[in-house]
């Protein structure tokens, strides 16, 4: 994954990239003891057209393109506010993760960026739990929209799970449609959909799985 390449097209119909060499800024410069990390993506335009984007400045002709948010660094210890949720959530997600087959530190990272593992999280859209499950999606999966936390960590991977299957396994696509919609991806290309708030969610969710797999994985 420290090499996982993004591929999407943007709405003009340029070809753009996002370069996961070292997965982010907040993957590259995180460390055990770091308070927070900044996401950022950069933006190249190459001599033949095509536009590229890092999340990392890899040479001189990457600029900065969407400035990152702050997301403060994992660790058991020092995951401030979380640490507790945490450890209450986190063996149900390492058993149902083994599971379903699907990668636990990526479930993880998942859930802290979409809920800091609060279990009665609930967005401004309707999304709840500790995996930001719509309701219609909650249903597909045979939960109620109230579900408990288990439950819906349950649902989450499972929907994840299919996500991946239909990427043929690529984490970046996954992510992009848990986060946008599976409509949205295929409106593009089967590319990440050229959103700010996709943008920096998948590159969020990816530095977030790096660092936690730095610190040890779980």
């Amino acid at each position: 994954m420290i090499r996982l390449v993004m591929r999407w097209r943007l709405a003009t119909g340029i070809t753009g990239m996002i370069a996961g060499v070292g997965l982010c800024a907040a993957a590259a410069a995180a460390t055990p003891d770091s308070a927070n990390a900044v996401v950022n993506i950069y933006r190249a335009e190459l001599a033949d057209g095509s536009v590229r984007f890092a999340s990392q400045r890899l040479d001189p002709g990457y600029v900065l393109y969407l400035p990152g948010e702050r997301v403060a660094a994992t660790s058991d210890r020092t995951r401030a506010g979380t640490s507790a949720a945490q450890a209450v959530l986190e063996p149900d997600v390492l058993r149902l993760a083994h599971r379903h087959g699907v990668d636990s530190v990526l479930v993880l990272a998942v859930i802290e960026v979409e809920s800091r593992f609060r279990a009665q999280a609930l967005s401004p859209k309707g999304a709840f739990g500790p995996m930001q499950l719509m309701p219609d999606t909650a249903r597909r999966y045979g939960i109620a929209e109230r579900a408990g936390p288990v439950q819906n960590i349950d649902a989450g991977i499972r929907y994840l799970k299919d996500l991946l299957a239909r990427h043929e396994g690529n984490e970046a696509l996954a992510l992009a449609s848990y986060n946008a919609g599976s409509g949205a991806v295929l409106r593009h290309g089967q590319r990440i959909p050229p959103y700010r708030e996709t943008l920096l969610y998948v590159a969020a969710v990816l530095a977030r799985a790096q660092v936690i797999r730095n610190l040890g994985q779980p």
